[in-house]
């Protein structure tokens, strides 16, 4: 008898460990599904945050866009750090940068055709990147991979690196033969270091589905300056850069021809640079990045508005830092 009760015992115990263990694995599954669900929340609120943040911003730039006669500057509303914003559960905080005040990559995207055109592009972004404290051979090599990769060819381009370069790695692609979309794709370039692109990235951007090489005088800062040098290929110097930006109008430059007339750009009209047609007042686009706080979420995203009178729309989305 003593032995049946402590077979029975131990069945008990048995059946009472499984059960516990059943009960824990229930338990951690529905914390689970709970946490997953709060996740999906936080992100999905998040999201709107970040929609109604563009739509703002469409707003507030076709407004001051049109007050000013198409003229975009510094001391615009939309061009000031917006928050953080407290909001119900969270906040959220945004900047705004014109994409005329940096140079575009896509811009040394060129044909045969724009050979000119695309010659020039690539002695400035060179002298940019030598203002960078580049080397001037690396810089060479930087442009050409760049422009490979751009472009629709497989021809090498001077110093360049096409199809063969990237599929001989380890973990072979090919070229993307395209735009770029984002400024983070510089890394897969060759060449294209983690410190040679966190060095120039202040100073560069993609804007997408665009290969216009525009800078906006009105909105660049004196540590921008260095772009003034790379688009007259030095004629500018720094120096004379910075002092044009110092004695710029305090709403910008009204037109492209006042600014034109201004002294300190005489020198750097010659042949050899032309009539400095990268040089504008005005732009089209603009990136917006939003920094989000929902509960325990913490989101940054980044949009991409092209703004043209009566019509602003977003061209490109993109989730996390570039």
């Amino acid at each position: 008898m003593r032995k049946q009760q402590g077979v029975a015992l131990i069945t008990v115990l048995l059946v009472m460990a499984i059960v516990a263990v059943i009960a824990t694995n229930l338990g951690t599954q529905l914390q689970r599904q709970v946490t997953r669900t709060a996740s999906f929340e936080q992100s999905e609120q998040s999201y709107w945050m970040w929609l109604s943040g563009e739509a703002v911003l469409k707003e507030v730039l076709q407004q001051e866009i049109e007050l000013s006669d198409g003229i975009v500057h510094a001391n615009q509303n939309w061009a000031q750090r917006a928050g953080p914003f407290p909001v119900q559960g969270g906040q959220i905080a945004a900047q705004v940068n014109d994409l005329r005040s940096c140079f575009n990559l896509n811009s040394l995207a060129g044909t045969e055709q724009q050979g000119l055109s695309l010659e020039k592009r690539r002695q400035q972004f060179q002298q940019l990147l030598v203002s960078l404290e580049v080397d001037a051979f690396q810089a060479e090599s930087l442009a050409g991979a760049l422009i490979d990769w751009l472009d629709a060819d497989s021809e090498l381009t001077q110093s360049g690196a096409e199809d063969p370069d990237y599929e001989a790695l380890p973990h072979p692609y090919q070229t993307a033969n395209g735009l770029l979309f984002d400024v983070s794709e510089l890394r897969m370039i060759k060449g294209f270091t983690a410190e040679i692109v966190q060095r120039i990235k202040p100073f560069v951007c993609v804007v997408p589905g665009n290969a216009e090489l525009l800078i906006n005088v009105n909105t660049l800062d004196e540590d921008s300056a260095v772009l003034l040098v790379a688009v007259t290929q030095g004629k500018l110097t720094l120096e004379s850069a910075k002092q044009l930006i110092q004695a710029r109008p305090e709403n910008g430059y009204e037109s492209r021809e006042t600014l034109l007339q201004d002294s300190l750009l005489t020198g750097a009209q010659d042949g050899e640079t032309g009539s400095l047609d990268e040089l504008a007042v005005s732009s089209e686009y603009f990136l917006l990045q939003a920094y989000i706080q929902w509960g325990s979420l913490e989101t940054t995203a980044r949009s991409v508005l092209h703004v043209t009178p009566g019509q602003a729309r977003v061209v490109y989305r993109a989730m996390g830092e570039d």
